[in-house]
């Protein structure tokens, strides 16, 4: 069962290399375009009357477009550093004075820049704030008028940085939690099989049987396939089917003829690309639980391709064995694996009988 958890681990993993590699350019090109409607914020959500005389050049605009700039640096630095090295260490007082301080900067700022001293008789926005209420407050309601839409901004800006940070990290933390659970599966896949493999090796050694060589190979391109090029986001079918022919290759020299074993291949395998350790699966439990010495045991294996189908057909005898685990964890891991790689684009059909169990799949290979 271990390697059937170890597919699974990797399959999310794989997922998430997948989702992460296809959403960098679309990553980007989403940061571009919300930086661009944020930027023409001004524009579209004017802070004054558009139909003014030279509105696009109006110092307004002009201060608001400048603010707007302000917030976008600040978002990125507090998103990208900010966050990091105050806000998760829990500085909170020291992160507070440089977001208060920030929010200073964009509330002034600006407006110096386009030649307005804004606590000084700045012009009211009766639309935002009545005229009565900045009288009432003297200049400070006419302060307010100027950039009360910017501290709103300002605190939706921190806010959602904030949010997409605490994400990031939760994403981090679930990678790095598939990264340790795939090192920890890595030393308890197929134990009893490696060692029963180990034993023939050396039992052909003794004997000094030229085959003991070939299955030193074998077990090696065996391990490597699993432990290596299992970890790639794909691989070619070619390779899938060497793999699985290696593993019965394997069994086939540890159980001699204790079992009446076919396995037949057909098909063009080239230039096709499948999820590993996917039919593998299948083909484990096939020896797994239908394999006795004391028992008729039988099991048939047929794989082909017809186009850009690949047919998987197993067959076995099922066995009496101790200390073992049902197979429907497998099965039903197995089952989730083909609606998350081939959703739509496959068929399983399973028969489970009282002494034999058979199993169909067909996948359309994209």
């Amino acid at each position: 069962m271990a390697t059937l958890f170890f597919a699974s681990a990797n399959d999310r993993l794989y997922l998430m290399k997948k989702s992460s590699r296809m959403g960098k350019y679309r990553n980007i090109a989403f940061h571009i375009i919300a930086c661009v409607i944020f930027m023409a914020t001004p524009i579209i959500f004017p802070t004054h009357p558009p139909e003014e005389k030279d509105f696009l050049l109006s110092v307004p605009t002009r201060r608001d477009f400048i603010a707007n700039l302000m917030m976008l640096c600040i978002f990125y630095a507090n998103y990208y550093y900010l966050i990091e090295k105050f806000f998760i260490k829990k500085k909170y007082f020291l992160y507070g004075i440089i977001i208060l301080s920030g929010l200073a900067l964009i509330s002034i700022v600006p407006s110096l820049i386009t030649g307005r001293n804004p606590l000084h008789n700045a012009p009211r926005m009766p639309h935002i704030v009545s005229h009565e209420t900045a009288e009432d407050f003297g200049f400070l309601g006419n302060f307010w008028n100027q950039i009360s839409h910017h501290i709103y901004l300002y605190a939706v800006i921190i806010v959602f940085s904030i949010l997409m940070q605490v994400q990031n990290r939760i994403r981090k933390i679930e990678n790095e939690k598939l990264y340790a659970e795939l090192a920890h599966l890595k030393m308890q896949i197929h134990p009893h099989f490696l060692f029963n493999t180990l034993n023939s090796i050396y039992a052909l050694s003794i004997k000094k049987d030229e085959r003991a060589a070939e299955t030193v190979i074998k077990l090696s391109d065996f391990m490597r396939y699993l432990l290596q090029d299992s970890y790639q986001n794909e691989v070619s079918l070619e390779k899938e089917i060497e793999y699985i022919s290696n593993y019965i290759d394997l069994q086939r020299s540890r159980l001699r003829d204790t079992v009446d074993l076919t396995y037949d291949t057909s098909g063009n395998f080239e230039g096709k690309k499948i999820a590993p350790l996917l039919l593998f699966t299948f083909i484990e439990n096939a020896f797994k639980y239908g394999v006795n010495p004391d028992e008729e045991s039988v099991i048939r294996i047929q794989i082909e391709t017809l186009g850009k189908e690949v047919i998987l057909k197993v067959f076995n005898r099922i066995v009496t064995s101790v200390n073992i685990e049902s197979t429907n964890i497998g099965i039903q891991n197995t089952k989730e694996r083909l609606e998350l790689f081939y959703q739509n684009k496959h068929s399983l059909a399973i028969d489970n009988a009282q002494d034999t169990f058979s199993v169909v799949l067909k996948i359309t290979l994209i």
